[in-house]
């Protein structure tokens, strides 16, 4: 039977049911990310964000279960008391646009969730907000681009996971400026719409050029593909993904059928994927030299190998959006300097 949205929500909904039915504590539950679009799939796979609130502290923040081979939910928990003060949610980056960009409310106790989403929503699009929490992103963008370019130590796979955490954070800070931050499986492709939204749609080129290769990697994929599959799936079966959850065996799908949609319809976004996934298995699993990796990144030009010239193109993404940031900043009343200091 194929996986649609509205089954999938009814199996979400019978799930959480159990949830309250054991745990008095809850607070209230919430939808947030792809989920509320109305086609939340890339090829027959997706994940169902959730926001758990309880009225307590929990022991685990992250919690992901599979509901079927195509799907999983992703479910986040929160103490009731993390959302007091307004102020600290209101330039929360993350937990701010959960709650502020149209979520769907699943389940709640009185009114707890209006009263505290209407509460937060009152300053939340002013600009001196929305230029704190982009910047928040800015600057571990930063940090990490730092660490790339200074620490020659480190090995391939943890220097590529700076590179691409440092794109990720350059991107999450322009899409902060009119939207909630992108996620994984969509960053590369969405950063188009959210950079256009801003009119900061020169980012998109220099974005995009942190991927080109010289190669031609099309008639490639069974190679590259199944390679990179490989070590993903024997990672999602191992002990270490206890740690990593989101890279369980159960999740294999959920990249892997990505991937091949990506591959012909927007093959930077099926790099992205592979490249973050598989520095992940190699940094954990101590993998660095493997021929099967490195074959791959060569191909790609990508890593210590290819820093000279991947190190420019990445400070001029840097500088632009930089660049970009304190324009709109600008535009809006405000430097990137005074937003440091707004309370």
């Amino acid at each position: 039977m194929r996986l649609t949205r509205e089954r999938l929500l009814n199996l979400t909904n019978s799930y959480l049911t159990k949830i309250i039915r054991k745990d008095p504590n809850v607070v209230c539950i919430y939808l947030t990310g792809s989920m509320l679009q109305e086609d939340p799939f890339i090829n027959g796979t997706t994940d169902v964000d959730l926001v758990i609130v309880h009225n307590h502290a929990r022991d685990i923040p992250r919690q992901i279960v599979p509901v079927t081979e195509e799907a999983t939910l992703d479910i986040q928990f929160f103490q009731q008391a993390y959302y007091t003060p307004q102020r600290k949610i209101r330039l929360d980056p993350w937990v701010g646009p959960a709650l502020c960009f149209d979520p769907h409310l699943l389940y709640g106790k009185g009114h707890w969730f209006e009263f505290t989403q209407a509460a937060i929503e009152a300053g939340f699009f002013r600009p001196e907000n929305v230029l704190v929490r982009s910047r928040a992103f800015f600057a571990r963008a930063y940090e990490s681009y730092r660490e790339l370019t200074t620490n020659r130590s480190i090995t391939p796979a943890r220097y590529l996971l700076n590179y691409l955490r440092t794109i990720e954070n350059i991107c999450n800070s322009v899409a902060s400026l009119s939207a909630h931050p992108l996620t994984d499986r969509r960053i590369i492709k969405d950063f188009k719409g959210v950079s256009e939204a801003v009119a900061l749609e020169n980012l998109v080129p220099l974005l995009n050029e942190l991927f080109i290769s010289e190669n031609d990697l099309h008639p490639y994929y069974d190679y590259f593909a199944k390679s990179w599959a490989y070590y993903l799936e024997q990672f999602g079966k191992s002990d270490l993904a206890k740690q990593l959850p989101k890279y369980h065996a159960f999740r294999f799908k959920y990249y892997a059928d990505a991937v091949e949609h990506y591959w012909e319809d927007h093959i930077l976004s099926a790099l992205w994927i592979m490249i973050k996934t598989w520095s992940v298995v190699v940094e954990w699993c101590g993998l660095h030299g493997n021929q099967h990796f490195d074959s791959f990144l060569n191909a790609v030009q990508i890593g210590p190998n290819f820093a000279a010239e991947r190190e420019n193109q990445l400070r001029a993404f840097l500088d632009q959006a930089d660049e970009g940031i304190e324009k709109w900043g600008s535009e809006n009343g405000f430097t990137a300097q005074e937003s440091d200091f707004i309370q």
